[in-house]
């Protein structure tokens, strides 16, 4: 039987951020699809590594890592 979460802690969404090779201060948004991939929005910064406002908000670009096809050896 699997034993599902019932929180997940700032360690565990760093860890998986940085598994996804995004850093995580960056991230403001992700979700993870097992048959796209990733989608992930990234907070925009400026030179000296501040977030970028727009308006009220934050500014973001949005990423998409699709889903890589699994390559088998015999």
């Amino acid at each position: 039987m699997t034993t599902i979460p019932t929180e997940v802690t700032l360690d565990q969404r760093r860890a998986a951020c940085r598994a996804l090779g995004l850093p995580p201060a960056m991230v403001a948004d992700l979700s993870l699809s097992q048959g796209d991939g990733v989608h992930a929005h990234l907070y925009v910064l400026d030179r000296e590594g501040r977030r970028i406002q727009h308006g009220e908000q934050p500014l973001t670009a949005a990423v998409h890592i699709p889903t890589a096809e699994e390559v088998t050896t015999p």
